[in-house]
């Protein structure tokens, strides 16, 4: 994947920072005003989470602090050739740090795949009106968001509950450790599902549920509430920064949007990495949202909408590891495998391996495969379940056009399609769209680094996105998605 960089000779000022704490490490790049990374100036720090058989999945907050240290050590090492005007910085979403008085964090990172608190989200469903909350907050009442994640630590660990003096998300915290200030996005405090789309306050009846006052949550804060880093003990360490602002964090799901060009309102991101998403920023009220979908506020004006599903890419690591499918999957020819058309004697698949998240959001579901018969190949199931991928997209993208309409671009990237390129055939033809594929490496660091250009030089238009492929639908397979869609539901009941 190209990394969509210029020289540093070639490079304009102002510049940027973007940092992007994924599951899988710590990276930072430095960017010239038309959103393209500078040389080589990029840097990663690896990390995984701690993991344990009881849902446990965390990270050392301050190991994280630490890891930004040393990343922007190195990408600004040496002469820049101009101004760094801002930083932007997005996490993975959805993360909880317990901080005391002192400002020290008391317990690690909880992140979005901590599974811990199921018995509180259950208990916490039969107290509160679950369809009004997703309405008003925009986020379903999951283990993967804040509530259910307060009320364990409060019944789990008391004693650590009772010395809490505030509940972070990881980039507040990191805000806190670098600027000596706490900075908490507005997009990231939407991804705790604890605050009005609309208005961007907390609503009193989570807080009361989970018996958190509201002095112990973080204020959420627009871009354009950016903190000047002169006089921080970031600039102390980093003079280079002396003139730049930094931009309350936001969560991945927008940075990688804002990444691969997916800016307007008419506009849909795709994402087709090991989980897949659809998302769409709107500038417009959502009178009222499609239960499938999420609604993060991402400012006073702005609103990302969408949905994920958990196997997207890892239903190709199954097909590999399980299926007779060669590893390389380079040596399977996949163009004349997924470019043919559609037949009835296909494997209907429901992927849902790693239970159902949009758009009924069912933890429990299981993958089904149904008619499979004697005659059956490897070839045939990996066609069948890559077709079902590419009807859970479907099915996002039908409640996505309640939400906001037509799409008039579809824009996507993600390391499973690279892996199997010819497989968005069988995407577009269940989309009825056209689809540009991307081209551009880190695509959360480059969204965090574009809304920092947003703050640091508001008139200049970033550069458009290279597109590697366009792929245009078959309108003669239309009816067959859609009829497999109708079984896909029935199907999907039962898994």
């Amino acid at each position: 994947m190209p990394r969509f960089n210029i020289s540093a000779d070639d490079a304009q000022g102002p510049l940027v920072v973007g940092i992007d704490i994924g599951s899988g490490g710590t990276r930072a790049a430095v960017y010239d005003v038309s959103g393209r990374e500078v040389g080589t100036r990029h840097h990663k720090e690896a990390h995984s989470f701690t993991v344990a058989d009881d849902g446990t999945s965390t990270i050392d907050a301050d190991q994280i602090v630490q890891e930004i240290r040393d990343a922007l050590a190195v990408v600004l090492d040496g002469e820049l050739p101009g101004e760094v005007r801002g930083i932007g910085f997005d996490t993975f979403a959805s993360s909880l740090v317990a901080v005391d008085e002192a400002g020290a964090a008391i317990t690690p990172c909880i992140t979005y795949a901590d599974t811990r608190c199921h018995a509180q989200v259950d208990a916490l469903a039969a107290t509160l009106d679950v369809a009004d909350l997703h309405e008003r907050t925009g986020a379903r009442l999951h283990s993967s968001y804040t509530a259910p994640r307060l009320t364990w630590l409060r019944e789990a660990h008391p004693e650590v509950f009772s010395r809490t003096d505030r509940f972070m998300a990881l980039g507040e915290y990191v805000a806190l450790k670098l600027l000596g200030t706490p900075a908490l996005g507005t997009a990231s405090a939407a991804w705790s599902g604890m605050i009005d789309r609309r208005t961007g306050e907390y609503i009193p009846e989570l807080l009361e549920a989970v018996g958190v006052d509201l002095s112990m949550m973080g204020e959420s804060l627009d871009p354009s509430d950016a903190l000047p880093i002169t006089g921080t003990p970031l600039a102390a360490e980093f003079p280079q920064l002396e003139g730049a602002v930094w931009l309350p964090v936001i969560g991945d799901g927008l940075a990688a949007n804002l990444g691969i060009g997916a800016l307007g309102a008419g506009t849909w991101g795709i994402s087709t990495a090991t989980s897949g998403a659809i998302r769409q920023l709107l500038d417009t009220e959502i009178p009222a949202l499609p239960s499938g979908l999420w609604a993060y506020r991402f400012d006073a004006r702005r609103t990302l909408v969408g949905s994920a599903m958990s196997d997207c890419g890892r239903v190709l690591d199954w097909a590999r590891n399980e299926l007779d499918i060669p590893f390389e999957i380079a040596e399977t020819d996949t163009k004349s495998l997924f470019s043919a058309a559609p037949t009835a004697g296909t494997p209907l698949v429901v992927p849902f391996f790693s239970g159902e998240r949009g758009t009924k959001w069912r933890g429990s579901s299981r993958a089904l495969f149904a008619n499979v018969g004697a005659s059956t190949t490897a070839e045939d199931m990996l066609r069948g379940a890559m077709e079902g991928v590419a009807l859970s997209f479907l099915r996002i993208a039908d409640q996505m056009r309640e939400a906001g309409g037509e799409p008039e671009r579809i824009v996507l990237s993600g390391g499973m399609t690279e892996a199997i390129p010819a497989w968005l055939h069988l995407l577009s033809d269940a989309l009825g769209a056209p689809i540009d594929h991307v081209a551009v490496s880190r695509s959360t660091m480059r969204g965090s680094a574009v809304m920092a250009l947003e703050q640091a030089s508001p008139d200049t238009t970033v550069a458009e996105v290279p597109v590697l492929r366009r792929v245009e639908p078959v309108a003669a397979h239309t009816a067959y998605y859609r009829e497999r869609l109708e079984r896909f539901e029935k199907l999907a009941d039962l898994a």
